[in-house]
């Protein structure tokens, strides 16, 4: 089922000017089996700029846009930009306007599971949430919308879970995405004395937690904590959560379960990006961002790490640290989205 929605924005835009958005449902075949019941149907926001309705033989680039841990695509696709932090195409409706940008489609899946989010990954426990992002939901939007086709004209972004799910699937995947860029990535790496490590003692909390116990709202961090461990270290036999954990508190204090650690490493592109470094080479553009002052402290200094890494191994992206926090920058028309990232996509993508 479809539905679409007119972005009113006559006070800025003429309304010949302003795109769609488009709420469609997409079957994840990838996701029928999983442990936790996650729905195979999900919803997707779709941005259809301007010229789509009236253009029927134009095809255009399209932006995937991943959302974070707790959020679904409403916190991009809001109808209202009054409402939240605001909306991508009242964005993109005014950057179009004024010759910003160039036209294309922007996707945003809702990838929320019952625990928190998927992390663009697959997992034996919460689904296969890699193959729905990279073909279940690729093919359908290709088969459904007037896109081109082809990886240099796909692009995938995200924010903070979503930033790590771009960089992951875009070294993992060139021949699905060629442009890449991760906001305020979270998970890129562990990192020493930040809430990444075993200084964190939400670690010893997510350890001790039950269902019954497990309040989110009053204990978010213990709640991310399962939450990436139903994606990074699933553990079908381990009840209740069905996960191991990369720290467990052992004679008083917190310590490296080394096996659990492992895995987390092998899910992050601090460590995997030697593995993938051929289709790292093949994309058209990868950038990525952080705040110096990041709530969630690991994650400027594994941003940077990320970055040298790159550098060492002569890998072509563009990194920048800017005066900010993991969101504060992010909304309104001087924001990082509309000055950043939005014209970076029209300018890499192939737009034919």
């Amino acid at each position: 089922m479809v539905f679409i929605l007119a972005m009113a924005r006559a006070s800025v835009v003429p309304a010949a000017a302003t795109g769609q958005l488009v709420l469609d449902t997409v079957h994840g075949r990838s996701l029928e089996k999983s442990l936790t019941e996650e729905s195979p149907d999900r919803t997707v926001a779709i941005y259809l700029p301007p010229s789509y309705a009236e253009s029927p033989g134009r095809r255009y680039p399209v932006l995937y846009l991943l959302h974070g841990i707790g959020a679904t695509h409403e916190d991009w696709m809001s109808p209202d930009a009054s409402e939240g932090w605001g909306s991508i195409p009242a964005l993109m409706d005014e950057a179009i306007a004024e010759h910003r940008v160039a036209e294309f489609i922007i996707v945003a899946p809702n990838e929320m599971t019952r625990g928190g989010g998927s992390w663009y990954t697959n997992s034996e426990v919460i689904g296969a949430w890699e193959d729905f992002t990279t073909v279940d939901l690729v093919e359908y939007v290709d088969a459904h919308y007037r896109t081109l086709p082809k990886a240099a004209s796909r692009g995938i972004a995200g924010h903070s879970m979503g930033g790590y799910g771009a960089i992951m699937l875009g070294m993992k995947h060139p021949d699905v995405f060629q442009v890449v860029y991760g906001i305020s990535s979270a998970l890129l790496g562990f990192a020493e004395n930040t809430d990444l490590s075993e200084e964190n003692l939400g670690f010893a909390r997510a350890g001790a937690a039950t269902p019954e116990t497990l309040n989110p709202r009053e204990d978010a961090m213990a709640a991310s904590i399962l939450c990436v461990a139903q994606a990074f270290s699933p553990d079908p036999q381990r009840p209740p959560f069905l996960v191991d954990l990369p720290y467990e508190l052992r004679e008083g204090r917190l310590q490296k379960a080394p096996e659990c650690y492992s895995r987390w490493q092998s899910k992050m592109p601090l460590y995997v990006a030697p593995t993938y470094e051929k289709g790292l080479r093949e994309l058209r553009g990868l950038r990525f961002d952080a705040g110096r002052y990041d709530q969630y402290t690991h994650i400027p200094p594994t941003n940077r790490a990320f970055s040298q890494l790159l550098t060492d191994m002569g890998i072509p992206h563009t990194f920048e640290e800017y005066n900010g926090d993991h969101r504060d920058r992010l909304w309104g028309g001087e924001g990082r989205l509309a000055t950043e990232v939005l014209p970076w996509f029209s300018r890499v993508l192939s737009l034919e």
